[in-house]
């Protein structure tokens, strides 16, 4: 075999190597921006990337988010997928629900399944979720699923053209928020588990 066809086939297994490695890669670990209006009207661009597992979801998630009330860009990373990112008297606030159980014992099964976290001018602290204002908990302003067909900037008309699927069976989750829904989910984890919401 001549050097030139040797180079070629190294060529080709090189870039069905490159090919393979970056779609598992994209489909593990899907990425992607966003725009997200918050309730004071303004509209900003995160970036969304998740780790997810096939026939389960998302199994954690970082959300890059830039704001004058961050000092800056900070990344808010969890075991949950992402629900809400918003503003509320000087104040950032975001949230996320666990996918199941395994995410559940993560955070001592939440009570209204949802998890909060305020910024406390270092981190995401977690907080119970009802400390979180009653205007900003109502509604889903990030997709917390991973979009598909694919797509590399998610607009807000995208968005408000077709939200993520219903989630859930016995209970349908949607982009409006009902938490009387989400408690009788959390009780339900619980049980399966052996026990009862632990946590606020």
């Amino acid at each position: 075999m001549s050097v030139l066809l040797k180079t070629s086939a190294a060529l080709i297994v090189a870039s069905i190597t490159v090919y393979f490695g970056w779609t598992y890669h994209d489909s593990r670990y899907p990425e992607w921006i966003e725009d997200v209006r918050l309730s004071d009207g303004r509209v900003i661009t995160i970036e969304q990337k998740h780790e997810t597992y096939a026939d389960y979801g998302t199994h954690q998630s970082w959300v890059s988010i830039d704001l004058p009330e961050l000092g800056g860009k900070q990344v808010w990373s969890s075991n949950l997928m992402p629900q809400r990112i918003d503003v509320a008297d000087g104040k950032v606030y975001v949230f996320g629900s666990p996918r199941g159980i395994r995410q559940n014992k993560i955070y001592q099964y939440p009570k209204y399944y949802m998890v909060g976290f305020v910024w406390s001018g270092q981190e995401f602290t977690r907080i119970p979720f009802l400390k979180i204002p009653e205007k900003i908990r109502s509604e889903e302003n990030i997709y917390p699923c991973v979009p598909e067909p694919r797509v590399r900037h998610l607009t807000l008309a995208q968005k408000d053209a077709k939200w993520c699927p219903e989630r859930g069976d016995q209970w349908k989750f949607g982009k409006t928020i009902n938490i009387e829904d989400y408690e009788s989910l959390a009780n339900f984890y619980a049980k399966l588990d052996g026990g009862k919401p632990l946590t606020e």
